[in-house]
């Protein structure tokens, strides 16, 4: 039964849990307000809501961002892809199969999780030197999908060994090859796990800069963290906080739609499980 108490300490920490979330979106709030102003309206009424909008900053922001978003969506797609088949089959390999050191394997896999990312940067940045790697697409993509690996394999594997024997003893039974059970029977039932290790390698992959400004020196390849490093410089808009606050939020809306359409999987991947023994 609910008493005064109990109903004054569930307001409370409703009132704490909606006034963190007014905190988290008031950024995106102001600088969707700073994106719809010139500087005469900034300097005279900041804290107004833009009259008359300027359209004209969204414009130039989708212009001038349109490419590094091409290139960040083409990284950040194949880190994923690269990422999901590579984990995948390793997972599978560390659940299903039983092999001479497998299990030192897999403890290796799980202290690379403690290696810390900066450490990591000169050795990779060396090894992509002596390869010629350097200054193309794939120092951008092959580097951040081997960092990516350990951890979408420790999460694919708690996935597929929660997963009941009898569907693989059914499917070799009905004469199905290792892979045709990976992909008809294990990928279906660790949707959710393969959603969440997606979102976590594209949110990753998508927010880089530091890697991105070592690997690659070429305008055209850089990905959107690292032309919106360079876009003050580059267009001279230290006058102009409009039109940078509006090319920060065309760069904005992918993560946006992805966080808006891909919340459901990716919490339903962290918390639930798939069938068990």
């Amino acid at each position: 039964m609910k008493t005064p108490r109990t109903d004054s300490v569930q307001w409370a920490l409703h009132g704490g849990l909606a006034l963190l979330a007014l905190l988290t979106v008031l950024p995106l709030v102001i600088m969707t307000a700073m994106s719809a102003k010139d500087l005469g309206q900034l300097t005279l009424s900041f804290w107004a809501w833009p009259s008359p909008i300027r359209w004209e900053n969204y414009a130039f922001g989708l212009k001038v961002t349109l490419h590094y978003l091409g290139n960040s969506l083409l990284v950040s797609g194949a880190v994923c892809v690269l990422t999901l088949v590579c984990a995948g089959l390793a997972a599978y390999a560390f659940s299903r199969f039983r092999f001479r050191g497998r299990q030192g394997l897999f403890g290796a896999l799980l202290l690379a999780l403690m290696l810390p990312n900066a450490l990591l940067l000169v050795p990779l940045f060396l090894l992509c030197r002596e390869l010629g790697l350097l200054d193309t697409p794939w120092a951008l993509v092959l580097p951040q999908a081997a960092g990516a690996l350990p951890l979408a394999i420790l999460l694919l594997r708690t996935s597929f060994d929660g997963l009941s024997r009898e569907l693989f003893d059914a499917a070799r039974i009905d004469g199905a090859s290792e892979l045709r059970v990976l992909w008809h029977v294990v990928v279906p039932l660790s949707l959710p796990v393969f959603s969440t290790v997606a979102i976590l390698n594209l949110l990753a992959s998508w927010n880089n800069y530091i890697w991105p400004q070592l690997a690659v020196q070429t305008e055209s390849l850089r990905t959107l963290p690292l032309g919106l490093a360079f876009l003050v410089f580059e267009y001279d808009l230290k006058f102009q906080p409009g039109r940078v606050m509006a090319a920060y939020l065309m760069s904005s809306l992918p993560v946006l739609i992805l966080f808006l359409f891909m919340t459901r999987p990716f919490v339903k991947g962290l918390t639930s499980g798939a069938l068990k023994e």
